[in-house]
């Protein structure tokens, strides 16, 4: 009749019509995961209001309670994919103190003060791929500004978080940050994630050892590019996440050029058009080559001049002088010239 069977004895099994589950506290989450049953969660469980209105929301020094990243501590993000059976949807582990557990109170002289912080988000779904994860990654950037008081930034171990002192007060915690992203990334990828864990780390011993184990991750992930030219395509990708914070900002990420915040490169974007064609991430057909010194393409420039909301109606993208990248607050790092020593300084987030 088509209905599968989940038995509590020990049986051969057939995929998808005749599976086992010894222990009767799984067989219900058993049972969904084969149905392919997904759970909608409707509002966020969060002592603060949630809404894309806040995204463009800044958290000024002098409102700030707790930060972490930026100059002042260390934080990182990360997403992987797991197997099924390794992920329990919804559960939130934090490993270390929170922010209510290191000594400060509202009317501390030291505010806003700092710590290390790890967010871990491990994914599972029929559907996911390890291609797919430096693209619902960087949603997470999105997600966490939509929480009024709570401010995101940048990426990967670059990011920087700041959580208000009136959030503080209306009782937000560092388990929220797992409940906004388990509401986000389900809402964002329903075909892809079937289930969601968080782990969000402040012990500093483990986040240091958890810290070189994401940068490697990074690394393998820029690798699968090394080798191909811009020369070699005949489309780029866009990027107009953070058009939240600099509405006439576009990113045109191209082989040789990551997008400016660090996390996505063009086979990421170019995955990210396959998931969802009507989200930030299009493609720009290069179209006629205007000067391949320079990197003009007749293409790009039509693109940019459109979705810049009709601001940037050039763009050269191998140029600091004529014509060059427009930038968010996001960049990984930031290049200006210095005319007293006919160089160039380049600062990092």
């Amino acid at each position: 009749m088509g209905i599968p069977i989940i038995a509590d004895t020990d049986i051969p099994e057939i995929p998808q019509a005749l599976v086992k589950q010894l222990d009767h506290k799984k067989i219900v989450q058993k049972a969904v995961d084969v149905r392919g049953l997904k759970v909608r969660v409707r509002e966020v469980d969060i002592p603060v209001p949630f809404s894309s209105a806040f995204e463009g929301e800044r958290v000024r020094k002098e409102q700030t309670f707790v930060e972490f990243g930026s100059k002042y501590s260390k934080s990182f993000e990360l997403l992987i994919t797991k197997n099924l059976d390794e992920v329990e949807d919804g559960k939130i582990e934090l490993i270390g103190p929170d922010i209510d557990q290191m000594g400060y109170t509202l009317d501390s002289p030291e505010l806003p003060f700092a710590m290390p912080l790890g967010i871990i988000v491990e994914v599972a779904g029929k559907k996911m791929q390890k291609d797919y994860e430096s693209i619902v990654e960087r949603q997470i950037h999105h997600y966490l500004n939509f929480a009024m008081g709570i401010f995101h930034m940048g990426q990967r171990d670059q990011n920087w978080i700041r959580i208000s002192k009136q959030a503080f007060k209306s009782g937000f915690r560092l388990k929220h940050l797992g409940k906004i992203l388990h509401f986000g990334l389900h809402e964002h990828f329903p075909a892809l994630i079937d289930k969601l864990q968080v782990k969000i780390i402040t012990e500093e011993h483990k986040f240091n050892e958890l810290l070189k184990e994401a940068r490697k991750i990074y690394e393998e992930r820029d690798e699968r590019i090394a080798g191909l030219t811009d020369e070699a395509v005949d489309t780029f990708y866009s990027c107009t996440l953070c058009q939240s914070y600099a509405p006439n900002h576009v990113c045109v990420i191209t082989p040789e050029k990551l997008g400016l915040c660090g996390a996505y490169n063009w086979f990421d974007g170019k995955v990210a058009y396959e998931i969802n064609p009507k989200g930030m991430n299009q493609p720009i057909p290069k179209g006629r080559c205007i000067d391949p010194i320079k990197g003009e393409w007749e293409g790009v420039n039509e693109f940019v001049y459109k979705y810049s909301n009709r601001a940037v109606e050039r763009f050269c993208n191998y140029s600091i002088m004529e014509y060059p990248t427009t930038s968010c607050g996001c960049f990984e790092c930031i290049i200006a010239i210095i005319p007293e020593c006919n160089g160039f300084m380049v600062v990092n987030r």
